[in-house]
């Protein structure tokens, strides 16, 4: 695979910047972004963001060309990246830090950005074991603070040298989080392959270490307007092994407390954390403290709350761990008698008397206070306060001190006790946790990152001066591991120099520089900050990295390695004195406080020559640090804060390139180009610059003729074993050489390409001209075949007409041929059809009349035997009466009416069945006049049909009405002849016409008499005259009509002594008690209407169908055994 290609850009060659380049230009609000070039016109661009937005006005050196396939590029060292730019740096950061990977390495440099959230899963300590399974390096991991504590530790046992961590950042970025995440790391590496009791050592040292955090934050933290827990003081911590590995203990040692901060704070933030749990306290009221808004220093910055160390509860957890530690209760509550004690004493205020001072009045209750809670002498604090001793010719004189002067005495006071009392504090600690032994160890700085604010005072130039060294050893550091690299490809480096800040340290801290002539002023009893200004403008106003400001009369300005920093001058010399008199040495070390009494050191009145100053010392300190520093090997973890507003997945682009400056991140990259930046395999650099030596084989040698054929001298480009090193600037003349030989290439290409282009526009006109005469000739040649069809067409559309209209005028008189044949054919088939059916209503209907004239003889000959009959019975009867008694002959009396009945109910039956024909009848007269009315429509129709169909229509229709009117006709006769007075009133036709030309079925009619035709056509069943009156009474046989039960009956019994009641018997068996309004007699006339003759299978029996009765008695008056009933 391709190795990558490493190039720092610090300006854009201009020939490389046209329209429509993709760029990295730097926009002062948002820092490096991303955009298009718009517009150029040599020296200015304007620039389009990709994100929006843009820029006027853009110079090259405010631009770097970015690469399409580069430009998102996340390594985990950012070394690797293609393009190694501060653009493509802050990108990739950005870009790992917003998917939560806030560790990312830098060379040997591990970038660490805070991510303000503590639950990031491939961060939680589950993770630890993973990082621990691995050998003597991370290589499987992802990059992370474990990582560096890893390879610290196995460098230490594997070449058993002492090992340091640098952890830096500015407040807030997480640096004391980041030494606590590296110890307990430690703690656990260190008892990876132990037994139970190495373990449980090691984990009671990380137990004490962690112990030890709480008193140490509580007197050495504060809140910042950047960091709610801010370190105030550095501190290396020596983490001791023994010659096995197992951790042994710690020992700590502290660098520079802010001790302005114990009288003081800036706006928006609070002094060391201790004086708010102290007025917070449940002990409060034994140390006189009120409410905190009564003292003045802790509200000073108008900030009293904190999300930390601010309540009565953590102040419990302070005393708590300091119990732990080993301090007694009795040393604890001096230690927070020290704290009461400052906060008193800084409300104490001086008002000016003649050419001293005095103490105001209303602070007299504050001296008491201090005097109550310290235990001091209250003459000698009031004295001291307002006089200063001073020696003039072996003789003290006392001098007036004015009230600010004063008020420094009191502020110098203050800020000894509490910076002896953290020291104090450290040298407890320490008892603690170290336990002495041999072995190397890992040394853990935590130290102030560089700062620059709007008022830099002498605190910010000690720290920037510990940033400095430190900067200067690791430029020195990683250059120098740089050039072995180089050495060990055999590269010649003898001419690189790399970037030096040793000029700066110089005029800073060596002498003659600014600490020094700070130090010769502050012997001076008449020096002044004004003078000190004087003589630093005088000593180093032509040193490159010294400037000062045109308007200012009180400042300065440093160029640092991060950035420049001005400082301002009031107030250097009271604070790098911090002189304490001995007066107050004295007097504190006569109170009866066993604790308080050791505090201040006791007076030294054979010590001569100047004092040493706090600069003096810091500078003494340092320079220690540094040698010891210089002993080990170091690591480094660079903390930076992503954005001001401590969110998570917030970033702010500005911001974070200048922490990554002051940091030393960028100067990595810096020492980089100043040597050979751009590193190429040989195989690589064959493969992407072959055109400049074109045919020539894969080999080193191919590679050297590539770098003189560019004219690179060897100060720029050199061939080393395995890869090819260049400068920048070089790198770029091979770009250029390779790009114009491409361009050389193009052209000839272009040219054939352009020959090739004219040839096809030439055939391409040949062809267009060609094309044109075509069109014309088919456009020609369809117009003339568009002629010729449109002749065509009418010559066709005129035939066709002609021959339409002879065909029309041939079907229509063929039609009315046809339909006159048709109209004669049908009149002549309807005479025969009618003459024929006239000759059929003639034969029928004298057939009928026979037939009815015999059906009428055959009646009345049956009639006339029924009432001989009944006459023959009745007579029968009356003689079987008088002979007989015993019940038979009313037996048969009942038998025959019942009979009779039965004949009756068939009769009645028989005429409900010829009601049902009739209405049937009608049905179909309705339907027959219909289809009448239907044919006479459609006649015009069937005339025009072929002359079969018609005559088989007709035919069939003529037939059909000439059976329905025979039928009609056949019914009317019969109505007229029942209903005349001699026929008879029950109709019976049953015929057949037999010869008839129209082959008429069998016809019978059942039809009763008194039957009309109505006028819709419909018979009337309803008797005329069957029924005569209602009798006055009723004779036993007799045939009544009964309305209520609308059937015929015999009547069988009276009602004793009444004839008008009577008992009825019907033909279904029942009975019926009626009177002489209830029936009605029977027609004499009528009287044989209930002939056995008629159609129903049923019929009542006659009497010679009654059974014959028993033979009569000899006795004619004998009675029957049943009696005369």
């Amino acid at each position: 695979s391709k190795a990558t290609v490493s190039v720092l850009y610090c300006t854009t060659p201009v020939a490389m910047i046209e329209e429509g380049a993709l760029v990295f230009y730097h926009d002062p609000e948002v820092s490096w972004t991303l955009g298009t070039v718009s517009s150029w016109d040599g020296k200015k661009a304007e620039v389009k963001g990709r994100d929006g937005g843009g820029m006027s006005g853009v110079m090259d050196e405010q631009m770097t060309i970015a690469r399409e396939d580069t430009i998102d590029e996340q390594k985990d060292d950012l070394m690797d990246l293609t393009l190694l730019h501060d653009a493509t740096i802050l990108r990739s950061l950005k870009l790992r830090y917003m998917q939560d990977i806030i560790y990312t390495n830098i060379g040997p440099i591990v970038v660490a950005l805070n991510p303000f959230n503590f639950k990031i899963p491939w961060y939680g300590d589950d993770n630890i074991p993973k990082y621990l399974a691995e050998g003597d390096r991370i290589e499987n991991n992802l990059p992370h603070s474990w990582a560096v504590a890893h390879n610290t530790y196995h460098e230490m046992m594997n070449d058993s040298q002492n090992q340091c961590i640098l952890v830096s950042g500015e407040s807030g970025a997480g640096k004391t989080e980041a030494s606590k995440i590296v110890m307990k790391y430690l703690a656990a590496l260190s008892t990876k392959g132990g037994g139970p009791a190495q373990k449980e050592a090691g984990s009671n040292v990380g137990r004490k270490i962690n112990m030890t955090s709480p008193p140490l934050e509580t007197w050495g933290n504060a809140k910042t307007v950047r960091n709610d827990n801010s370190s105030r003081f550095g501190k290396f911590m020596k983490v001791k092994f023994d010659y096995e590995g197992n951790l042994l203990g710690a020992f700590v040692i502290k660098y520079l407390l802010e001790k302005s901060r114990i009288v003081t704070a800036g706006p928006g933030e609070r002094c060391y954390h201790s004086f708010y749990l102290a007025v917070r306290s449940k002990d409060a009221s034994q140390h006189q403290l009120g409410a905190d808004s009564e003292y003045k220093s802790i509200t000073s910055g108008n900030c009293v709350t904190n999300k930390e160390f601010d309540t009565a509860e953590e102040y419990d957890e302070v005393c708590l761990a300091l119990s732990e530690i080993g301090t007694s209760q009795e040393t604890i509550t001096s230690m927070w008698k020290v704290v009461a004690g400052i906060l008193h004493l800084q409300n104490v205020e001086f008002l000016p008397e003649g050419e001293g001072s005095k103490i105001n009045p209303s602070s007299d209750k504050d001296i008491d206070k201090v005097v109550a809670t310290w235990g001091c002498d209250k003459a000698v604090l009031t004295k001291e306060l307002c006089v200063t001793t001073l020696n003039i010719q072996g003789s003290d004189v006392e001098r007036l001190l004015p009230p600010v002067k004063a008020a420094d005495c009191r502020d110098s006071l203050s800020k000894h006790m509490y910076d002896n009392e953290f020291s104090k504090l450290i040298e407890q600690c320490n008892l603690l946790l170290d336990t002495g032994g041999d072995g190397n160890w890992i040394g853990l700085l935590d130290i102030f990152g560089f700062e620059d604010f709007e008022v830099n005072s002498f605190e910010q130039i000690c720290i920037n001066l510990a940033n400095e060294s430190l900067q200067h050893h690791y430029n020195t550091y990683i250059f120098q591991r740089d050039m072995d690299e180089c050495r060990a490809e055999g590269i010649d480096v003898t001419s690189v120099v790399f970037p030096d800040n040793t000029p700066c340290l110089n005029m800073v801290a060596a002498k003659g520089g600014v600490m020094s002539l700070l130090d010769e002023e502050c012997s001076l009893g008449s020096g002044t900050d004004d003078a000190f200004l004087s003589k630093v403008i005088e000593h180093h106003s032509s040193n490159e990295f010294f400037a000062i400001k045109k308007l200012s009369k009180e400042s300065f300005i440093i160029k640092h390695y991060a950035k420049d920093v001005n400082y301002t001058v009031p107030g250097f010399l009271e604070k790098n004195r911090d002189t304490l008199k001995d007066a107050f040495k004295m007097m504190m070390r006569g109170v009866s406080d066993a604790y308080m009494k050791e505090l201040l050191p006791a007076p030294n009145p054979e010590a001569k020559g100047a004092k040493v100053t706090v600069g003096g010392f810091y500078k003494q300190q340092l320079k220690d640090l540094m040698d010891l520093i210089n002993s080990t090997n170091p690591h480094w973890i660079r903390c930076i804060k992503p954005h001001p507003a401590k969110k998570p997945l917030h970033f702010d682009g500005v911001s974070t390139l200048a922490q990554l400056s002051s940091s030393g991140v960028l100067g990595t990259v810096r020492i980089r180009k100043a040597g050979f930046p751009v590193r190429i395999i040989h195989d690589d650099f064959f493969f992407k610059y072959k055109v400049i030596a074109p045919g020539e084989p894969q080999c080193r040698e191919t590679c050297q003729k590539i770098l003189d054929r560019a004219s690179l001298p060897k100060e720029k480009a050199q061939m080393g074993k395995t890869k090819v090193f260049m400068k920048q600037e070089a790198f770029l003349e091979v770009e250029k050489l390779k790009k114009e030989l491409l361009q050389d290439s193009a052209r000839v290409v272009q040219a054939w390409m352009r020959g090739l282009v004219a040839l096809g526009d030439v055939r391409k006109t040949i062809l267009a001209a060609n094309k044109e005469a075509m069109d014309k000739m088919r456009e020609q040649v369809r117009g003339e075949m568009e002629e010729q069809r449109r002749i065509a067409a009418a010559d066709a559309a005129a035939n066709a007409d002609r021959l339409a209209a002879e065909a029309k005028a041939l079907e229509e008189a063929e039609l009315a041929e046809r339909m006159a044949k048709a109209s004669e054919t049908l009149i002549a088939d309807e005479e025969v059809a009618r003459k024929a059916i006239e000759d059929e209503e003639a034969s029928c209907i004298s057939s009928m009349i026979a037939q009815e004239e015999a059906a009428r003889e055959e009646l009345k000959v049956a009639t006339q035997k029924w009432q001989l009959g009944k006459e023959e019975e009745a007579a029968r009867n009356e003689i079987e009466r008088e002979e007989e008694e015993d019940g038979f002959e009313f037996l048969s009396l009942g038998t025959e009416l019942q009979q009779r009945m039965q004949l009756e109910s068939l009769k009645y039956e028989a005429e409900a069945m010829l009601a049902k024909n009739r209405e049937e009848r009608a049905r179909k007269d309705a339907e027959r006049r219909e289809r009448n009315r239907e044919q006479d429509r459609s006649l015009p129709e069937r005339l025009a049909v072929p002359n079969e169909v018609v005559n088989t229509a007709a035919h069939s229709e003529l037939e059909a009405a000439q059976q329905m009117r025979i039928r009609q006709s056949l019914e009317d006769k019969i109505i007229s002849e029942a209903s005349s007075p001699a026929g008879s009133p029950m109709g019976s036709l049953v015929g057949s016409f037999p010869g008839s030309p129209l082959s008429v079925p069998q016809v019978t009619s059942v039809i009763p008499a008194g039957t009309q035709r109505m006028p819709d056509g419909t018979l009337n069943t309803t008797p005329l005259d069957v029924w005569n009156t209602h009798p006055t009474s009723a004779s036993i046989g007799e045939t009544l009509y009964v309305a209520a039960r609308h059937a015929f009956g015999v009547v069988v019994d009276h009602e004793p002594g009444n004839g008008h009641q009577f008992r009825v018997s019907f033909s279904d068996g029942s009975f019926m008690w009626c009177d002489t309004s209830d029936a009605c007699t029977v027609s004499e006339g009528r009287s044989n209407s209930f002939s056995p003759t008629g159609p129903s299978p049923r019929s009542f029996p006659t009497s010679s169908s009654l059974p014959s009765p028993e033979p009569k008695s000899a006795s004619p008056t004998r009675r029957s055994k049943w009696g005369a009933s």
